[in-house]
């Protein structure tokens, strides 16, 4: 074999070798046979042979509002505005500067201490109050005593806003007189107020009203009846001839007016207990003495509440200038008061001092 034949030979061994060692060429590798022994990879089962059942717990449904949680909702409404309306406005009110009152200001505390707010959507204590004096007067006492003292503050209160809106009056310390009386006797309730407004906060959610079925229809001694009426009808009795000389008699005079609505619902929650107790009187265990006791007692309260519900014409109807100095029916109220003190007092009643 010549020298190049041999060369040629060898280069061509090469390259077939080469060829043959290259990746895809030639023949493929023989791919490893699974291992069907080795171990699952997946976690183990729990063994849960062992494990307690425990019960789900009951379902918590809420429970329908209750009468007593209604009412402690708008109280707590209403009272939040009163006190803000008291510290925010009418305890730091500067009267030097009535001559330069800022109306802003004034309609921020319109809203406040009275008609709410559309913007903010506030009802205010106003539409509060009269919300519950329509619905609920006569239900429990403190709450009669909320609602009348709560309206006397509104009512108040709208002379006082009167009083600071008239600036160029002629006559302003005269205005400002009554302006600074008025915010003496907003002052003068906040303690009672927040006193009713407290222990109505303390009620129980199932606390039911007094004409609930379950109260009304409750068979009840002579000598508890009594304490009910005590409790009942005494704050109002003791607030009756003195309020409506306060309200009414006096309040007239001058740039002032009367407190009508508060008025009205003394009135109204006298009549609505009269209604409700005189029908409970069949479940009241007792003689014939104690009986005609309690009857007499409901007749005085009906002859009393309307001798108060004359003056609504006296002040509605008839103009100041025909009104003389005194009212007229302000002696009748007082008489017709003192026969209800007397009874309440037999039964137990000392008035608050």
């Amino acid at each position: 074999m010549t020298r190049v034949a041999y060369r040629a030979c060898a280069l061509l061994l090469a390259t077939l070798t080469a060829l043959a060692a290259a990746p895809g060429c030639g023949k493929s590798e023989k791919k490893e046979a699974p291992n069907y022994f080795a171990p699952d990879p997946r976690p183990p089962k729990l063994d849960l042979s062992d494990v307690i059942p425990v019960e789900s717990p009951d379902v918590v449904t809420a429970e329908p509002d209750s009468w007593a949680g209604k009412v402690k909702e708008l109280v707590a409404m209403a009272e939040t505005d009163l006190q803000r309306c008291r510290n925010e406005f009418l305890i730091p009110f500067q009267f030097a500067a009535m001559k330069r009152r800022d109306l802003l200001i004034q309609g921020t505390m319109d809203e406040v201490c009275q008609t709410g707010s559309k913007e903010l959507k506030t009802r205010g204590p106003r539409k509060l109050l009269d919300l519950l004096a329509k619905e609920h007067m006569g239900k429990r006492p403190e709450l009669d005593r909320f609602i009348v003292l709560g309206l006397e503050q509104v009512e108040t209160y709208a002379v006082f806003s009167y009083m600071t809106k008239k600036i160029g009056a002629p006559d302003l310390d005269n205005v400002v007189d009554i302006a600074k009386s008025s915010q003496q006797r907003v002052l003068e309730l906040a303690m009672q107020l927040d006193k009713s407004a407290a222990d109505i906060a303390k009620w129980d959610d199932r606390q039911a009203a007094d004409d609930d079925p379950s109260v009304a229809g409750a068979a009840v001694d002579a000598a508890a009846f009594k304490a009910h009426l005590v409790e009942s009808y005494g704050p109002i009795v003791g607030d009756l001839a003195i309020g409506y000389e306060r309200m009414a008699d006096k309040s007239w005079q001058g740039y002032n007016m009367p407190k009508l609505d508060t008025i009205a619902a003394m009135q109204g929650i006298l009549e609505k207990r009269v209604q409700q107790d005189r029908a409970r009187l069949a479940k009241v265990s007792g003689d014939d003495k104690q009986k005609a006791e309690f009857e007499a007692f409901f007749a005085a309260t009906d002859a009393a509440a309307k001798q108060v519900a004359t003056c609504y014409d006296y002040y509605k109807k008839k103009p100041k200038d025909e009104r003389p100095d005194r009212d007229p029916n302000l002696k009748k109220v007082q008489a017709a008061q003192k026969i209800l003190a007397k009874t309440l007092t037999g039964w137990g009643w000392a008035v608050a001092k």
